[in-house]
């Protein structure tokens, strides 16, 4: 009867170790998408801005209830509620910057939670000058690695000061 109970006992403990580490496991594998999502995210935004100026392309990063916020913009300017807002907003990349890319400094990702650090750089179409904004984007991502909420950290003003 010992025998039994200790081989009962030894089995219950291995049933709760497994449940232990399978959530353990299944945990972290939840937290790796967060990092595999923002990592599509800025491939996907680098490749649809100029030269090749794809807004659309950008825009289907997003969902189609998006929110996209500059968190900097003065009050007047409004937010893009959903992925055609999203769109019309890169839509205006290609006629004020010749080439702009995104380069990264930092990342952090929790589930399907992310901040990204560097810097948005490229050139002004007009007079060629090069431009390089310091950018952090706060994103949540739905379970399919599409942006539900996008938070964006730049300061616009400083483009006037380096076109100068």
């Amino acid at each position: 009867m010992n025998l039994f109970f200790c081989t009962t006992a030894s089995k219950r403990l291995a049933l709760v170790a497994f449940i232990i580490m399978s959530s353990t496991l299944a945990g972290l594998a939840h937290a790796g998408n967060g990092d595999v999502f923002l990592t599509r995210y800025i491939n996907g935004l680098n490749a649809a801005m100029p030269p090749s100026g794809n807004p659309g392309q950008a825009a289907d990063l997003f969902t189609t209830d998006a929110d996209q916020i500059n968190m900097l913009a003065p009050p007047s300017a409004k937010p893009q509620r959903n992925r055609e807002a999203i769109r019309q907003f890169f839509a205006g990349f290609d006629g004020f910057f010749s080439d702009w890319t995104h380069v990264e400094k930092s990342r952090m990702t929790h589930g399907n939670s992310a901040v990204w650090e560097g810097v948005a750089q490229g050139h002004h179409r007009e007079s060629g000058k090069p431009l390089r904004l310091p950018i952090v984007f706060f994103l949540e991502f739905d379970n399919d690695g599409a942006v539900r909420e996008l938070r964006v950290y730049v300061d616009e003003r400083s483009i006037g000061d380096q076109l100068q």
